[in-house]
């Protein structure tokens, strides 16, 4: 929306182009003022743009920090909420404590006194026997005293259980309102995720492990470039191995800060949320380097089979990936490929996107040589970068991705 400022310079230079319209009319003729009209609109439009660009910057900084100011306001709810959890807690475990030591007191109560008046009954049944009248008078006033004693007793102990009963209800309220808390902060703490939501690697920022907010997903860490690529997968030591079940596939495996695969679901979810590109980087045993670059990559989901989708190539080691295009996801223990005599996950030594069977397979074995043994063709091939010799294995894979909008 323009502002009020915009509004009068812009009245203000209509009138007076108006004015000088009228001036050159009288003294100079219609093609003068063209002439003028023209060259004032062409010095001024650029002004207009600028104004219109500072509006619209600032707008953009109102509304971030409005957004700022609600994450930073839910933070100190969360403060508010985990510090009366934290008092509740302390509240539940000194009642319980509580509990227990009564308990273990009327235990003790009850057995000492019962076993006084046991005693009693015995004395008694004995000098019954001796017909000490005098003893038995004695004794039986004091196990009347007993008795009494034990009537207090019992009824110290009804008030220590209906005691008990209370301080359990006490911690059953306690932790229902623990349970609510709870539920609140994990809440809260969703809703702040999705104000702070970092869903891709930063644009701009140093090369580094970063934490990646998905929806519907739990936080995990990606390492991800200084110009906004994120690896979903990497390959240079052999130290992991890749011919892994559908599973592993799907989840991810591996170590970030080495050799790893982030997981196939991951890149659903990504690849579903907006548009990605994807870029991989490709090394050969003699240090000679390429890459292969596609404006389009989108991973299907699981029920899919996590059908790969890629757009057009750019690069310098050829499009192996071609064959590959609308295929399947296939792993050594789910056969999804086109090929009629076998598995080529379980021939190719890892999980791909294989048609009949493969052009291209970075998943396949490390063979640090360069090369495979014994003429095998279960290495990490890029077929259309050495003339189909798949006996050539590369010693260098980083398969990459980036929103195609940042």
């Amino acid at each position: 929306m323009k502002s009020y400022f915009t509004f009068f310079l812009s009245f203000w230079l209509l009138n007076e182009l108006s004015a000088t319209e009228t001036d050159i009319n009288i003294g100079s003729g219609q093609s003068t003022e063209n002439q003028c009209n023209g060259y004032c609109i062409s010095m001024l439009k650029p002004l207009f743009n600028r104004i219109g660009q500072l509006e619209e910057s600032a707008t953009k900084n109102e509304e971030l920090q409005n957004l700022k100011n609600q994450v930073e306001w839910k933070k100190e709810l969360i403060d508010a909420q985990t510090k009366e959890i934290d008092y509740q807690r302390d509240v539940i475990k000194t009642l319980t404590g509580n509990i227990q030591s009564l308990q273990g007191e009327i235990k003790d109560r009850d057995s000492q006194i019962s076993g006084q008046i046991e005693q009693l009954k015995n004395q008694i049944q004995g000098i019954m026997k001796q017909n000490s009248d005098d003893k038995v008078k004695s004794l039986t006033e004091t196990l009347k005293d007993l008795e009494s004693r034990l009537e207090i007793m019992g009824s110290q102990i009804n008030n220590q259980t209906e005691l008990i009963k209370a301080k359990n209800a006490e911690v059953v309220n306690l932790t229902f309102n623990n349970k609510l808390c709870t539920e609140s902060i994990s809440k809260i703490t969703d809703d702040l995720l999705k104000c702070n939501r970092q869903d891709s690697c930063h644009s701009k920022g140093p090369s580094d492990i970063y934490k990646i907010n998905l929806r519907g997903m739990s936080t995990f860490e990606a390492p991800c470039s200084s110009d906004g690529w994120l690896t979903i997968q990497k390959r240079f030591d052999g130290s992991q191995n890749f011919n892994r079940p559908w599973m592993d596939y799907k989840e991810g495996f591996g170590n970030i800060r080495g050799e790893f695969f982030i997981g196939l679901e991951k890149l659903h979810v990504m690849t579903r949320e907006r548009p990605h590109e994807l870029y991989i980087k490709l090394g050969k045993v003699d240090g000679s380097t390429g890459y292969a670059h596609y404006d389009d990559f989108k991973i299907g989901s699981e029920l899919e089979s996590y059908v790969l989708s890629i757009g057009t190539y750019d690069g310098t080691v050829g499009d192996s990936l071609l064959i590959h295009r609308n295929q399947k996801f296939t792993t050594l223990d789910r056969d999804n490929d086109q090929f009629n005599y076998g598995n080529c996950a379980g021939l190719e030594n890892g999980g791909w996107w294989y048609r009949n069977c493969a052009s291209s397979k970075l998943n396949g074995k490390f063979y640090k040589e360069g090369r495979t043994r014994d003429n095998v063709i279960n290495g990490i091939t890029w077929g259309t970068w050495y003339a189909m010799d798949w006996t050539h294995s590369l010693t260098f894979v980083e398969m990459m991705i980036r929103p195609k909008t940042l």
